[in-house]
């Protein structure tokens, strides 16, 4: 009876000193840019957007989490926001091809086909030509 009390009695203080707790989740940016996901997918975007811009507190220096609110604010009508933060992305990482993309579709949807094209050559400098970014601005000067 005595090894059982002395085996409880050390669980309860492996327990106590925490190393039997459950794996606390990392907040970092890539936790931050799943949960937007997420929320995203659940319909929440202000709850995205929020984490999107927790992503952004953590990682300032990538330009992840500018693009993917850039690709928010293009998808829900509002291209002067989406405009806003595929620029400031580039800020961070110049010729960055994804925000490059992004300006230019929003260019295209304004009518503006010389800025398309514009985003389309500094693609080509950037990434070439079969850069998956570069190949989808082309599409869309196609019409295709």
């Amino acid at each position: 009876m005595r090894r059982k009390w002395v085996a409880v009695l050390c669980v309860g203080v492996f327990a106590a000193s925490g190393a039997l707790r459950a794996a606390e989740p990392v907040l970092d940016e890539a936790h931050f840019l799943k949960a937007a996901e997420d929320a995203l997918k659940e319909g929440d975007e202000t709850g995205a957007v929020q984490l999107y811009q927790s992503a952004i507190v953590y990682a300032p220096s990538d330009p992840v989490p500018y693009l993917k609110l850039g690709e928010h604010y293009a998808s829900s009508g509002e291209p002067e926001l989406a405009q806003r933060y595929f620029n400031i992305a580039l800020d961070v990482q110049p010729a960055y091809p994804p925000a490059l993309r992004g300006l230019a579709l929003l260019d295209l949807a304004r009518g503006d086909r010389a800025g398309a094209q514009a985003q389309r050559e500094m693609l080509l400098h950037a990434c070439g030509a079969t850069c998956p970014e570069t190949t989808q601005v082309e599409k869309a000067l196609s019409g295709k």
